[in-house]
């Protein structure tokens, strides 16, 4: 029974639940076959049942490997036979037995102990070899030897069994070695072939065994009954053995495997040498790393898997630890490896030695570095590269701190490593003093912040000063936590390249003489232009200028100085165009003399503003050569409005092109708009003209005057007459509002004869009244180049019986006396009046272009400063420095100055303290009828003194 329960209990650990049902009906037949009574079957089947059930559910609890490769799985199966499965069928079948009256001697505790033993016994008899028989023990006997061996120790241990459990004894003189020599064999079979193996001969001496012992007690038993007992105690202590020795060999196994998988998973080979015995043991991982075809292993099929260029390194240390003068070496080697050489690092160390102190055994590791090397090589390689890379490369911390910078980057901008390391680099500041670099700064910051990178351009200055053009490559470098560990910045200079391009656009896109864009360039800035004004809603003036007899300063000074006076020209048209933040006039040469200006402006009167302005700048004389007086040139210009003209670029220019021969043709130094609101506008100035002068001969325009002042003394040194129309349906209009419409029109002398007249007249009424003072008149320079305009002002002169001569300032702008200066006719009357007694006086001072050689051959007796000045010197610094220089300039020159536009008491406070005691101004009077002149002076009794200090506004005023 006891060996029928092991093989049920093996089936089912070993191969489920069904093998076990079948391996339980199998025992339920061979009991049904014995001469038993049935109940006695089924009691011993029910027995069994109990002890089976109980064992497999502790072996379930416990976790139970049916392999049997481990010591505690094995000492598991020996506790479950003999503790649980023997006991529980026994006292089962006794319970059951008694119970049943069918044997009332199971009461004693001899026959429970006898069957616990018996089932125990005969249940690991068969369960053992069952569960430990694998391929593993069975490929042991695959050889036709080992085969042979196992299998006469099988018969040997078999044979002495038979012969030791018969009856009588048939072994002679050597039955005292019969219980000796079954277990020796057994042990023997255990450790050369395994104790699985070992177990099944145990099995078939056991079977061999009961089968003897069948006819009676062992030969041997003597007074030891029942005999079986003492054969079951001989089998049991064989199995005991069997299962010691397979617990202990699987725990020698497990450790081994343990270390082997420790050396497997940190890729550690391990190579064993006994110097003495010759014998060498290599791990899996040692072959695995340096696989050889021989079976064992050795020094020798060590250095033959080694490169050649190796191989010495190798026997050196091998002869280092030989003789003794080292016991430990480590060293690098190229093995082959897959038709390839493969770096390892192998360590020699001595771990024993013998009487003379010799290495008697040697333990070799060898290790894969292939993946080492490759990353030196690679680093090394890196390093090459950082070191001789011409780009500049830069490596810096999260918070822009450099770590490192290449040899190239210091040569880029001149600084030295040592100064970098450490510092945040100034190519790298998110705010720089230039605007064009804080533009591109904030471009590289908001790039890298979004894509994190950034590619471009950027402007640096190098450590002597020099501005370098750098394309610049940064990019972030996040870290094991994805935060930015690392900048890295690429740089190399571009400056060459930069004004290489940059001249080569100047040459494709602007004139090489003066610098503006040509033709090319001039149609996309027109287009350009074109595209904002659709947008924006704005007029864009396309101006065609070209200079009036520009062919006889050629022929007379020669191309050199023609090239002179247009570069002279370029650079006044830059400075006459205006620029804003979002947009800027832009000037152009065609060829020749002829350019293109394009002028944004709200309306056309703001377009004739500007064009005027441009003209009137234009107009300035030009030194082209310095032995040579300045040459008077003038400009001739045709302009269209776009989108009021709605043509393409090429037509917008024809049209200008055409207004300006149109101007050329009405007398040159002109304009002449093209589109049709400047023909409404040339027939509005007619009839503007024909207005004014119906005015004058209506009587329409009258005079004002407005007193100058010494500030300084209260005492009134003269007016000025201002030009008035009292218009019956707009009132009275200032001379701004209608004068410009008759300015290059004959009607412009007409009026400047009336004015003289008129202010003549009112001088000599009060000169008759007693009052004395001069009167000053505006003279435009049109007027002023008459031929007989000093013979008319005398006629005036002399028609009122006084001397009113000196009396008398002739006011001309600034602008129109230095053109009068370069006209001879006009030069000429400015003399024939101061042969008079007439002075000149010159009216908005500053605002004009005037060479002091100018200023110094002029009959200038008084210089006004204009109004703009005087408005803003009190916040503005630079007009007060240019009302301090124009008093300077009067006391050089030894002329009188005099201030318009005062109006606070601050601004005379001012004035007089920079040493301006003249002023004029709605601060002191507004302008007068000439019926109120008389009385005002009489009843003037002076207008400032100083106040004392602390005083609020610093001036008093004082009566009238």
């Amino acid at each position: 029974m006891g060996p029928t329960a092991g093989v049920v209990l093996a089936c089912v650990l070993r191969w489920g639940a069904a093998a076990g049902a079948g391996a339980a009906l199998g025992a339920a037949l061979a009991l049904l076959a014995l001469p038993l009574p049935p109940l006695e079957i089924a009691i011993a089947l029910v027995a069994l049942g109990c002890g089976l059930a109980l064992a497999w559910r502790l072996l379930g609890e416990v976790g139970f490997e049916r392999r049997l490769e481990r010591a505690r799985d094995v000492g598991w199966l020996a506790a479950a036979a003999t503790l649980a499965f023997g006991p529980v069928a026994a006292i089962v079948a006794a319970g059951a037995l008694r119970w049943t009256a069918l044997s009332p001697t199971v009461d004693q505790p001899g026959p429970v102990l006898a069957a616990w033993a018996t089932l125990a016994v005969g249940a690991l008899l068969t369960a053992f070899p069952l569960l430990a028989l694998d391929q593993r023990a069975m490929a042991a006997l695959a050889k036709p030897a080992r085969a042979a061996s196992a299998l006469a120790l099988i018969g040997g241990a078999t044979a002495a069994t038979v012969l030791l459990c018969m009856p009588s004894n048939h072994a002679g003189a050597l039955a005292p070695l019969l219980p000796f020599l079954p277990p020796l064999l057994l042990v023997t079979l255990a450790a050369l072939h395994g104790a699985p193996l070992a177990g099944a001969a145990l099995l078939a001496c056991t079977s061999a065994g009961a089968l003897a012992t069948a006819s009676g007690s062992p030969w041997w038993a003597g007074s030891l009954q029942p005999g079986a007992l003492a054969t079951g105690t001989w089998l049991a202590t064989q199995a005991a053995m069997l299962l010691i020795l397979h617990a202990g060999a699987v725990e020698a196994r497990w450790r081994e495997q343990r270390w082997e998988w420790a050396l497997d998973g940190s890729r550690l080979g391990v190579a064993d040498w006994h110097v003495h015995r010759g014998e060498g043991f290599a791990s899996t991982a040692w072959r695995t790393l340096a696989p050889a075809q021989a079976a064992a292993w050795s020094p020798a099929t060590w250095l033959a898997q080694v490169h050649p260029d190796d191989r010495s390194h190798l026997e050196a240390a091998i002869a280092l630890i030989d003789s003794g003068q080292a016991g430990r070496l480590p060293l690098e080697l190229r093995m082959r490896h897959d038709g390839g050489w493969r770096w390892r690092q192998a360590t020699l160390l001595v771990i024993e030695r013998g009487p003379d102190g010799r290495p008697a055994r040697i333990l070799a590791t060898l290790a894969d570095i292939e993946e080492r090397h490759e990353a030196q090589d690679r680093q090394r390689l890196s390093a090459s590269l950082f070191q001789h890379l011409h780009e500049g490369l830069l490596v810096t911390d999260a918070e822009l701190r450099v770590l490192e910078a290449n040899p190239a980057y210091g040569e880029i901008l001149g600084v030295a490593r040592e100064q970098l390391v450490g510092t945040v680099p100034s190519l790298l500041s998110p705010a720089p003093d230039d605007a064009r670099a804080r533009q591109q700064r904030a471009e590289m910051w908001a790039a890298l912040r979004e894509q994190g990178s950034w590619r471009g351009e950027l402007d640096e200055r190098a450590a002597d000063g020099s501005l370098r053009t750098l394309q610049a490559t940064i990019s972030a470098v996040p870290g094991a936590d994805r935060r930015i560990s690392h900048h890295v910045l690429v740089i190399s200079d571009i400056t060459e390249q930069r004004q290489q391009r940059e001249r080569l656009e100047r040459q494709a896109l602007y004139d090489e003489l003066t610098r503006l864009p040509n033709r090319a360039h001039l149609s996309t800035l027109l287009a350009e232009a074109m595209a904002v004004a659709d947008r924006d809603g704005f007029l864009v003036a396309v101006c065609y200028l070209d200079l009036d007899r520009f062919k006889p300063v050629n022929d007379r000074f020669g191309h050199a100085a023609g090239d002179r006076l247009l570069v002279e020209l370029a650079s006044r048209l830059r400075n006459t165009l205006r620029r804003r933040d979002q947009w800027a006039d832009v000037a152009a040469r065609l060829h020749g003399d002829e350019f293109v200006l394009l002028l944004r402006a709200g309306s056309i009167d703001e377009v004739r503003r500007a064009i005027v302005r441009v003209l009137r700048v234009l107009s300035q004389p030009y030194l082209v050569d310095s032995s040579a007086a300045p040459v008077p040139i003038t400009t001739s210009l045709g302009a269209t409005l776009y989108p009021l003209d709605r043509s393409d670029p090429e037509t917008l220019l024809r049209h200008a092109d055409h207004a300006m021969y149109e101007a050329k043709q009405s007398g040159r130094n002109g304009y002449v708009l093209f589109d049709p609101a400047s023909r409404r506008e040339r027939e509005a100035l007619a009839m503007a003209q024909e207005e004014i002068e119906q005015a004058l001969d209506r009587g329409e325009l009258m005079l004002r005057y407005q007193p100058k002042v010494d500030m300084r003394s209260g005492r009134v040194v003269g007016f000025e007459a201002l030009l008035r129309w009292e218009h019956p349906f707009k009132g009275e209009l200032p001379p701004h509002s209608f004068l410009p419409c008759i300015e290059d029109d004959r009607l412009l002398v007409r009026v400047g004869d009336w004015v003289l007249s008129q202010a003549l007249e009112h001088l000599a009424q009060w000169r008759r009244d007693g009052l004395d003072f001069a009167v000053g008149v505006n003279v435009s320079a049109r007027h002023l180049r008459r031929p007989d305009f000093a013979a008319q002002l005398a006629a005036l002169i002399a028609r009122h019986g006084h001397d009113l001569a000196p009396y008398l300032e002739l006011e001309v702008v600034e602008t129109a006396a230095i053109a009068a200066e370069d006209s001879p006719t006009t030069t000429e009357q400015m003399k024939l009046c101061r042969e008079l007694g007439v002075r000149f006086a010159l009216d908005d001072f500053g605002t004009g272009y005037s060479p002091l050689r100018y200023l110094k051959d002029l009959p200038a007796d008084t210089l006004k400063i204009d109004r703009s000045f005087v408005h803003n010197m009190l916040d503005d610094a630079q007009d007060r420095g240019i009302v301090e220089g124009i008093i300077s300039l009067a006391r050089t020159f030894g002329c009188s100055v005099v201030a318009e536009g005062v109006e606070t008491p601050a601004q005379a406070r001012m004035l007089l303290e920079l040493g301006c005691d003249i002023g004029q101004g709605t601060g002191i009077a507004s302008p007068l009828r000439a019926q109120q002149v008389a009385q005002w002076v009489r009843d003037f009794r002076g207008m400032f003194v100083i106040a004392p200090a602390g005083a609020a506004d610093g001036l008093a005023r004082l009566g009238g």
